[in-house]
């Protein structure tokens, strides 16, 4: 029987879920599997942003009523674009098209708990409805379970290239790095105070804070702790750029206080770099403390700066735990190891979509 198209509703504004999306293109899926992209976020003023999105219902709306379609795959997060993102599954839920949900935002958990009960109940309804709820880890799988009970929650984790070579950071400054949005949720500012207490005791490091967000906060944080010349700020940064601050680090760090399954951290592994994060959303599934890296509790500044400093002062132990976390991307993270399980999704939606028997995907996460 001859395959029919897909549809994949994802945001084009810089962040985690356009990387998994680009990911999906480079690597191949998007055109082995006759997917149709449709933006339906991107950056820009408020009302560029409704423009944005109205296109993208008329366009779903319209290949749902001209095409035949297998499914309806939707990267949503949490506020706006849970709500946004329900309206395309309700499109394709008229049509009887499977709906997959693939939730990647950090904050959900908060974003559900903060809700009135009945729109808790409208979540709890989507989630119910969607025919796979798609999660990056097995933390977010309980959660999605626990809230609703009769969800379809699958494990299908972000993944990222493995390169060629492990990074090439000399350790002489040990160069730590940061990448993502800055402000308090990434812990930038406890990150930028826990360095200037590990510097005190070993003046040879310097910090490179790569993204957007609050720049002049941390600028003004980071002059105020006498910072001026060990902390970098590079802006938005591309992905040569990105693989080259990769390349040149020696440690990674992401101090969060909430996350799904960080691309960056996945990223910094894959490039064989030692990481100091914290026990966060999915990332003790994928960091094990004194294998991988430092885990600390969010907020932890004494604990943070203890991490800095005892990796700062043991390349051995940069050497061995980064070898650990590049051997664990390639495993359980990698394209290899993970577009296989999301094609096994896609073709279970369409024996759905076709009225036959298809073999159900597992739920179970990667193995330790």
């Amino acid at each position: 029987m001859m395959r029919r198209m897909k549809i994949m509703i994802w945001p084009s504004a810089r962040g985690g879920m356009r990387s998994v999306v680009e990911g999906y293109v480079e690597d191949g899926f998007v055109a082995a599997e006759d997917v149709r992209l449709v933006t339906s976020y991107a950056e820009g003023r408020f009302v560029h942003r409704q423009i944005v999105a109205l296109r993208a219902l008329v366009r779903v709306a319209t290949l749902l009523a001209t095409r035949s379609v297998d499914l309806v795959h939707i990267h949503a997060a949490m506020k706006g674009s849970f709500w946004r993102k329900a309206l395309f599954a309700g499109l394709a839920r008229s049509r009887n098209v499977p709906v997959l949900l693939h939730l990647h935002g950090s904050e959900m958990k908060d974003f559900y708990e903060r809700q009135p009960r009945w729109l808790k109940r409208a979540i709890v309804g989507q989630l119910t409805l969607a025919t796979r709820v798609v999660v990056l880890s097995e933390s977010w799988r309980a959660f999605v379970a626990e809230i609703a009970p009769t969800a379809k929650p699958v494990v299908v984790p972000n993944y990222v290239r493995v390169p060629e070579r492990p990074a090439q950071g000399t350790g002489r400054p040990v160069t730590l790095l940061f990448l993502g949005l800055l402000g308090h949720r990434k812990g930038v500012f406890d990150l930028l105070e826990a360095f200037a207490r590990a510097r005190a005791s070993q003046s040879d490091m310097k910090l490179v804070l790569g993204g957007n967000g609050e720049i002049e906060a941390a600028t003004r944080q980071a002059e105020a702790l006498g910072l001026d010349d060990a902390v970098s700020f590079e802006g938005w940064v591309g992905p040569a750029e990105k693989a080259a601050l990769l390349d040149a680090a020696d440690i990674y760090v992401l101090p969060s206080y909430n996350e799904g399954l960080p691309m960056s951290v996945l990223e910094a592994m894959a490039h064989g770099l030692p990481v100091i994060t914290t026990d966060v959303g999915g990332l003790p599934e994928l960091v094990t403390d004194g294998v991988h890296g430092r885990m600390i509790r969010p907020g932890d500044v004494v604990a943070l700066a203890a991490a800095i400093l005892a990796l700062g002062r043991d390349r051995e132990a940069r050497r061995r735990m980064g070898e650990a976390g590049r051997a664990r991307v390639q495993t359980h993270y990698s394209r290899d190891a993970v577009l296989p399980r999301l094609a096994e999704l896609y073709a279970y939606c369409a024996s759905q979509q076709r009225d036959t028997i298809g073999r159900e995907p597992s739920h179970s996460s990667p193995s330790a």
